[in-house]
């Protein structure tokens, strides 16, 4: 992951897909040799995230029941707090192979190698055979790709929808075909189902397919073919809002509620807010310790938590005191289960979150500023100033942030090396600006993964101006 790399000299294999191929079987097998040896199963590490198992059961109870729930008996209760895309691949997996979580995951490394061979299809058609081999290559061996790659988590997956919207558009900029402004359209809403933290991608995707399509109508002599584009930026618009509204309109079916999920107030409030608040009190050391769901960590004090809950139980003025007892982020934060209606418990969440922040503005963007500065090059701000409750080896941490700061800095500067023409790296930049502006002011790798190989291509895209791609 360094900047200015010349790959003009790197070999090439004749078959570089089936050499990629053969390479990313080898690293993905590995990877579940070392997961084998360390835990004895190759799906030690399936439920290391509290949110496994809820992926696991919402997939068993799809297929057992025709149902999105998490409920294992009867009456099944329809489930809005996660999104569909991750439980349903976990389903038809779970059809194919069965339901034991390792077929789960070696259907995971499948899909990551998957994920390097489309990588190295697009990063191909916007610079050279070596440098788009590099690309794939660096992808590969990226250790927190291959680190999740073994959790039931949706991160591989988002990976997979990402690279496949973003070969999409490419294809859409060249054929202007409606269909294709279909497909691409639809990729963007379906990576939103996958990871609600993408929500703004389908906008980073339509404001590339505005650029290029109005910048080349301006040279077009033909209203018609200018008509055209406008009608394939309409078709795009319309099937990514479908594919979300789908599920929108099934959220109200159960609930009477258009939304894509009842957490979006709660992970505002729990997370966002309170990292705002830790960080003008200068208490981020506490933040593994005050935003932590872990059993370990349960019982430590959580202030801000407890002190969003006090603002939680005013609102709710009209629950009774029962109700108002279980209104905590014990019973909220991982999943309403206070008995109060999930949507208005987010939606409180939401307002008192927002004025949580309109209460430190210059905290807020000071925040959110240094924390996608930290999300780029995790884990270096564990070296730098170790958080308590947390056992870090600072010099390790240093030795793992350090290509992750090279790549930053060589993604800076590819932008520099192609401000004359960037109709390359248009969807990448702003893809990964669309992914760090939703997860800011958290910190975690997890969200980090698929904006690595948008970096990777900012940073070895150097093609001539007249020989730039579409997109």
């Amino acid at each position: 992951m360094t900047a200015g790399v010349d790959c003009r000299f790197m070999w090439i294999p004749k078959r570089p897909t089936l050499a990629l191929l053969f390479a990313g079987a080898v690293v993905h097998a590995g990877v579940m040799a070392v997961v084998y040896v360390k835990t004895g199963r190759i799906d030690g590490y399936a439920f290391q995230s509290l949110d496994g198992r809820e992926y696991y059961g919402l997939a068993r109870s799809l297929l057992d029941h025709g149902v999105f729930s998490t409920d294992s008996a009867p009456p099944h209760e329809p489930d809005t707090w996660r999104t569909p895309g991750y439980p349903l691949f976990l389903s038809l997996v779970m059809l194919l192979a069965g339901k034991s979580p390792a077929a789960l995951i070696v259907a995971q490394q499948i899909l990551s190698v998957l994920n390097v061979l489309v990588l190295f299809a697009i990063a191909r058609r916007l610079m050279t055979p070596g440098r788009a081999l590099a690309v794939s290559l660096l992808f590969l061996l990226e250790p927190y790709h291959l680190l999740y790659s073994t959790w039931l988590m949706s991160t591989t997956l988002t990976v997979t929808v990402l690279f496949a919207t973003w070969y999409a558009l490419l294809r859409a900029v060249e054929r202007r075909t409606l269909i294709s402004f279909a497909v691409t359209g639809a990729l963007s809403g379906l990576l939103v189902l996958v990871r609600p933290l993408a929500i703004l991608v389908p906008l980073a995707a339509l404001a590339c397919v505005v650029t290029r399509l109005l910048t080349k109508s301006r040279t077009c002599r033909s209203e018609t073919q200018t008509r055209n584009r406008w009608v394939g930026i309409a078709v795009f618009c319309v099937f990514a809002a479908v594919t979300i509204g789908a599920w929108t309109a099934r959220n109200y079916a159960v609930s009477g509620r258009f939304a894509l999920s009842d957490q979006g107030g709660v992970v505002l409030a729990y997370f966002k807010a309170t990292e705002v608040v830790l960080w003008e009190e200068s208490r981020t050391a506490d933040r593994y310790l005050e935003t932590s769901l872990d059993p370990e960590n349960v019982e430590r004090p959580h202030r801000v938590w407890d002190d969003i809950d006090t603002r939680l139980r005013r609102r709710f003025s009209d629950s009774t005191e029962d109700q108002a007892e279980r209104l905590t982020w014990r019973n909220i934060a991982q999943g309403n289960k206070s008995g109060v209606d999930s949507f208005q418990v987010s939606r409180w969440l939401a307002g008192i979150a927002w004025s949580m922040l309109a209460e430190a503005p210059l905290a807020t963007l000071g925040c959110c500023i240094v924390r996608i500065g930290e999300n780029l090059t995790f884990p270096l701000n564990l070296a730098v100033s170790p958080p308590n409750g947390v056992g870090v080896n600072r010099a390790k941490s240093l030795a793992v942030a350090l290509p992750y700061v090279v790549l930053t800095l060589a993604a800076f500067i590819g932008m520099i090396r192609n401000r004359d023409d960037m109709s390359g790296i248009c969807f990448p930049i702003l893809c990964a600006a669309a992914l760090l502006l939703a997860t800011t002011p958290q910190v975690d790798p997890r969200f980090r993964v698929p904006i690595i190989p948008l970096l990777l291509v900012i940073a070895f895209c150097n093609v001539p101006p007249a020989a730039a791609p579409d997109a």
